[in-house]
């Protein structure tokens, strides 16, 4: 089994499998499974903002910006595993 990584430290644009969201806030956990993203989904990290501003990600076609702190804690194994 592969080992899980932050999203950040994958390059933008290359699809991603989100192994887990247990780190997360109960709130935003709930919040991004109802858009969809659950563990499992297929992300890509789209667009880093400078100085610490948000982060984009896309998922089913859809962009949600997110928080740096948030997104360090979303957990990804390459998608191809």
């Amino acid at each position: 089994m592969p080992e899980c990584i932050s999203l950040l430290r994958t390059p933008p644009g290359q699809p991603v499998r989100l192994q887990s969201l247990a780190s997360l806030h109960p709130s935003l956990r709930r919040r991004l499974t109802d858009m969809g993203i659950d563990e499992g989904s297929i992300i890509r990290l789209k667009k880093i903002s400078l100085l610490g501003g948000p982060i984009v990600i896309e998922c089913n076609g859809q962009l949600v910006g997110l928080r740096q702190n948030q997104v360090k804690q979303l957990e990804v194994v390459p998608s191809w595993t």
